[in-house]
């Protein structure tokens, strides 16, 4: 993220979490529906995409713990 201030990145890292999770629900919700209605192979194809969504949304919140640290600073050493 060169050129962004880290308070800007911080920003849209939450932005991109939020934006994620919110995919995720609405994957999960079609995923439900289309195996309710009996469609297998489409329910495999979108329970896949919603795995990748999942580990989207890991990335981000590790991003984003990384650089709230970086916010913070180093443990203090006494």
């Amino acid at each position: 993220m060169s050129g962004w201030s880290l308070e800007a990145a911080i920003t849209m890292e939450r932005r991109h979490i939020l934006e994620g999770e919110e995919r995720v629900s609405r994957q999960e919700a079609l995923v439900r529906q289309l195996i309710g209605q009996g469609h297998g192979e489409l329910a495999i194809a979108a329970t896949d995409l919603l795995g990748r969504q999942r580990e989207f949304v890991a990335v981000a919140k590790e991003r984003l713990r990384t650089l709230e640290q970086r916010r913070v600073g180093p443990p203090s050493r006494n």
